[in-house]
């Protein structure tokens, strides 16, 4: 079965979007979200979107492979790219990544770096 973001040809862009950023020979960390959450209609209403939180989705889960589906907070994906820009380990690889129910690493590297290693 097809996936419904291909029905347009989403994927097939992105996926050419990312071999040119891998054959670029610039150094490159791709992050790819689950569909996104606490967004403009993603959101219960405007308040929900103004105060910007995750809510209970705080935990983050990170894959390799095409083998990882589901949603990602907003807010843990931009944490993991700021975290991606400082860890070398993550340079030139490609992470898949969604948000759960519990207590996310926050701001902490440390548990960033035992993520992306996993």
């Amino acid at each position: 079965m097809e996936s419904i973001m291909n029905l347009f040809g989403v994927l097939k862009y992105k996926k050419m979007a990312e071999d040119f950023v891998r054959n670029s020979g610039i150094p490159f960390t791709i992050i790819r979200p689950g569909r996104l959450t606490d967004g403009p209609y993603t959101s219960y209403d405007l308040n929900t979107l103004v105060k910007a939180t995750a809510g209970e989705r705080r935990a983050v889960e990170i894959g390799q492979g095409d083998k990882l589906v589901g949603e990602a907070s907003r807010l843990v994906v931009a944490e993991a790219c700021i975290q991606a820009l400082d860890i070398e380990s993550t340079q030139g690889k490609i992470y898949e990544i969604s948000s759960v129910k519990g207590e996310g690493p926050g701001s902490d590297q440390e548990k960033w770096k035992q993520l992306f290693a996993a």
